[in-house]
């Protein structure tokens, strides 16, 4: 429950992207600095709605990740490249190579339900290898005020052990991805963004005699948001989200449910525009629950949820210079969690508590020459140390992104 807890998080909070501005920049060390906040004009949003492409067209982009720190992750986690190229005016075609550390929740989020080490913890052998370097190909066709996009990811592994004068054993493991998106833009203002995505990781093993072993899930997601112009200065930005994951276990000729998990989160974001500034935010809520299949004579049905309300994403922007952007943000959320677990075959006992979101305050800068954008969350002991920073050993920027329009 707690990884999905976490998926959670990073949905609410990466649910689409809105419109704030076109400008070609921008990155996941954007929207992190500016409070994780899911109401931003941001190349994040390529990631959930294929349609984006025709945005960001001729665009090199990605990450170069993180330092360390529980927010981030381990040394250099989440690092991708990413390139959109226009074929002709309504057709832009493009690619992301990502890795078992993607930061983002889409097709290109490898295994998020963890198949390979289930299986592996049987004490299979050979074991079966993770999956990494996933690669995602996408389409985007623009036809008036519509904008269609497409995309689909594909990733396998595979691993065999064949003992002299024995017969191969094999371990392996993929994952399919596909997802839709459509953008409107009813108004130079006013937009439709909603996306569709679809994840079908496996895992298996295969004796040379008996009976194999295969771990397969299925994962829907659904995104959607609406962009309603209030005043020039001032737009209101509702998003929804729903996200469900089911899978079986077949072992030894038997068939078993995988834990299902749901996730539905909606948002209700503030856009205040004004020159070189941007004031965006605002509250959301969210659930989560996992559900354990009952095992007869084992152990009865239980389950695990999350109720967060209120979560609060906050950020600001504004041009300092001409090549220097500066960013603000805070990030906060409170609920309550609930944990059955099993007492007996036919019994749970059950717990709630409190749980909050493990981000506060956050800055970040971005750097602008020519075409070339550099954006970086900072690490905010750099600006606590103050004079202990000359000399001294610590990493100045948390997270980098970086990008190229050509």
């Amino acid at each position: 429950m707690l990884r999905w807890y976490h998926v959670l998080l990073v949905c609410v909070l990466f649910i689409a992207v809105n419109a704030q501005s076109m400008e070609r920049t921008g990155g996941y060390a954007r929207v992190v600095s500016m409070g994780n906040n899911p109401y931003l004009v941001d190349t994040e949003g390529i990631k959930l709605n294929p349609a984006w492409p025709s945005v960001y067209h001729d665009f090199l982009w990605g990450d170069l990740g993180s330092n360390s720190g529980p927010a981030f992750g381990n040394s250099s986690a989440g690092q991708f490249a990413g390139l959109n190229v226009s074929i002709t005016d309504q057709v832009v075609v493009g690619a992301l190579l990502t890795r078992n550390d993607f930061n983002s929740f889409s097709i290109g989020t490898l295994d998020p339900g963890n198949l390979v080490n289930q299986l592996n913890n049987t004490n299979i052998n050979p074991q079966a290898v993770p999956l990494n370097n996933n690669l995602e190909l996408l389409a985007a066709f623009k036809l008036g005020m519509l904008t269609l996009g497409a995309g689909v990811a594909y990733a396998a592994t595979s691993s065999e052990n064949t003992p002299a004068g024995g017969q191969t054993t094999t371990a392996s493991a993929s994952q399919f991805g596909v997802n839709v998106g459509v953008l409107v833009n009813f108004t130079k203002r006013m937009m439709l963004d909603a996306g569709v995505s679809f994840m079908m990781p496996s895992a298996s093993f295969e004796p040379p005699q008996g009976n194999s072993t295969e771990l397969s899930q299925t994962i829907i997601g659904v995104a959607a948001r609406f962009f309603l112009p209030l005043s020039q200065k001032i737009r209101f930005v509702p998003t929804a989200l729903f996200v469900t994951a089911s899978g079986t276990r077949d072992a030894g000729g038997t068939s078993t449910d995988l834990p299902s998990a749901t996730v539905i989160g909606a948002g209700f974001g503030i856009e205040y525009s004004t020159g070189d500034f941007l004031l965006v935010g605002g509250p959301a809520f969210s659930s989560a629950s996992s559900t354990n299949s009952a095992v007869p004579n084992v152990s009865p049905e239980f389950s695990t949820s999350a109720l967060v309300f209120p979560i609060w994403n906050l950020g600001a922007e504004w041009m300092a210079l001409d090549w220097l952007v500066a960013r603000l943000g805070y990030t906060a959320a409170t609920g309550n969690a609930t944990f059955e677990t099993p007492a007996a075959v036919t019994t749970i006992n059950e717990r709630s508590n409190t749980i909050y979101s493990p981000l506060g305050a956050t800055v970040g800068i971005g750097l602008r020459f020519g075409d070339f954008s550099f954006d970086a969350t900072i690490n905010t002991d750099v600006l606590r140390q103050g004079l202990n920073n000359i000399g001294g050993g610590g990493p100045t920027f948390a997270y980098i992104s970086s990008s190229y329009a050509f």
